[in-house]
């Protein structure tokens, strides 16, 4: 049984009602019911493409709706600009922050609406008072003055937290807010969030990671397809209910290792490292990755999971050691190396590193590999399509057509067309940085079967994961970093979580 989402307008701080929203060929929303009680954690759940990134835009009037009605505090409201929505009380912290690199703290706080003192010149030291008591209201310990530039992910997600309450939010909505943060910081930000919620803030808190939700949030919403499948309490939904009603199938909530993958212990590795060093990141590795096996990298943030793998593909050059694919010495100083010696990456920023966001998914998917597609006096766009159309059904990838634009895709989706790229290619060793960061749980389970997929066809897997339970679901073995160094390796049969933690915080 579905409950129901309140009362009505007047029950909730924000609300909305019928909201419909089209896009050519897609219909993103069709007739959504959603509200956030004042005080409220609201959990907003859904696959990639179900419209949750549609729902908060036209709250925050990025974009406007075909249809629908929007109540804040009970009132009916339509915002021109998020500006409006922003000094009306609704404030969005996107997972790409929008940030000054090169300006303060307090300077970011207020930029676009300083405060001006005499003869119409910024007040700084009014500016300052003032960013120095929202910092301290987010539990923030740097100061006004520190340059954002200097600041890690966690600190720069408490100066967007409290950019946003620099205009009274009466409605926070935090899009994949631990996407990027390490443990620690994730939980700095949980106490913050509980904090905010007991001044009075609405909270609409949207995740993939389904082990946040219980501990933390009132309410769960969940959209499938651009419609709601229903609205619960946090206390009378367990994760198996979640994942069914976010994929529509009844399943496990957690993926299963496909039985039988190849026993690789005997094969000659396809990948060797041997004491690869990159000064100030990590130092002297030595591994191997075999055949028809997924090795997983685990570690801290800043253990050097990432800048190994750029190493081993290029981007960075390594100061000291030796890379073999296939028992051959691997000569790598740029991608174009690690491509021909085959080496895919799948980068950890998809939208930064892995798409062209401009870009068609056609266009997307060939690049790797154009010279296959080029004609007497130019490329062959119908081969393109043609190519990307059949990875686009191999995948799944959820798209109008292969000429629709990357960058309108849901981050799941993204993700795919990252894959289908390098499937289109001749690679043995497949380097995956966190590859279900930001998706969905059916996503996630896709990503899981190609990647299984990849092992059974021989090649080898070497993958970055900081979630423990894909550790453990995923890998034949484990490598656990710390400082730059590999401090254990475990075979995953029966290995238990604890050994990993222990591994990776004491070494």
């Amino acid at each position: 049984m579905t409950h129901a989402c309140g009362d009505g307008p007047g029950d909730a701080v924000l609300s909305v009602r019928g909201l419909r929203k089209e896009f050519p060929g897609v219909i993103a929303l069709d007739g959504v019911d959603f509200d956030v009680r004042r005080g409220e954690v609201h959990a907003l759940l859904g696959a990639n493409g179900a419209g949750k990134s549609t729902l908060i835009k036209i709250v925050s009037s990025l974009y406007q709706p075909d249809g629908g009605e929007i109540y804040l505090e009970g009132k009916k409201v339509s915002f021109a600009s998020t500006a409006e929505a922003i000094r009306a009380g609704i404030s969005v912290i996107y997972q790409d922050f929008a940030l000054v690199p090169d300006l303060s703290a307090a300077e970011n706080i207020f930029l676009g609406n300083e405060k001006l003192g005499k003869f119409n010149t910024i007040d700084r030291a009014a500016q300052h008072r003032e960013a120095e008591r929202l910092l301290e209201l987010v539990g923030a310990t740097f100061p006004p003055t520190a340059l954002v530039s200097e600041l890690g992910t966690g600190k720069r997600q408490q100066l967007e937290i409290a950019k946003a309450l620099r205009g009274q939010a009466k409605v926070l909505i935090l899009d994949e807010p631990t996407a990027s943060l390490s443990h620690a910081e994730a939980e700095r930000l949980f106490e913050v969030v509980r904090r905010l919620a007991d001044e009075g803030v609405g909270i609409v808190y949207v995740s993939h990671r389904l082990e946040e939700i219980a501990p933390l949030v009132d309410r769960v919403t969940v959209l499938r397809d651009g419609v709601s499948a229903g609205t619960y309490p946090a206390d009378a939904i367990d994760r198996g209910k979640i994942v069914s009603l976010i994929t529509g199938k009844a399943g496990q909530a957690t993926h299963q290792k496909r039985q039988g993958r190849q026993q690789a212990g005997d094969d000659a590795p396809l990948l060797e490292v041997r004491g690869l060093t990159r000064v100030g990141e990590f130092e002297e590795l030595s591994f191997c990755v075999r055949p028809g096996e997924v090795v997983v990298l685990t570690g801290l943030v800043g253990a050097g999971r990432t800048e190994l793998l750029e190493t081993l593909f290029g981007v960075r050059p390594a100061h000291r050691g030796e890379v073999r694919i296939g028992g051959k010495t691997a000569a790598i100083s740029k991608p174009q190396d690690a491509i021909s010696s085959g080496i895919a990456l799948i980068p950890e920023d998809r939208r930064g590193q892995g798409v062209s966001v401009i870009m068609s998914i056609g266009e997307n998917i060939a690049l790797p590999i154009l010279r296959r597609f080029m004609g007497r006096l130019s490329l062959n766009r119908r081969r393109i399509a043609d190519h990307a159309d059949a990875l686009i059904d191999r995948l799944a990838i959820r798209t109008p057509s292969a000429g629709t634009h990357a960058g309108a895709l849901s981050g799941g989706n993204q993700q795919k067309v990252v894959l289908a790229k390098w499937l289109s290619t001749d690679a043995r060793v497949f380097l995956f940085d966190e590859p279900t960061q930001g998706v969905d749980v059916g996503a996630k389970a896709e990503i899981y079967a190609l990647i299984d997929a990849l092992a059974a066809e021989g090649r080898g897997v070497l993958m970055v994961s900081s979630d423990l339970e894909e550790v453990l679901a995923v890998a034949d073995r484990t490598l656990a970093m710390r400082s730059g160094r590999i401090v254990a390796e475990f075979e995953n049969a029966d290995l238990p979580a604890s050994r990993i933690v222990d591994a990776i915080t004491h070494g």
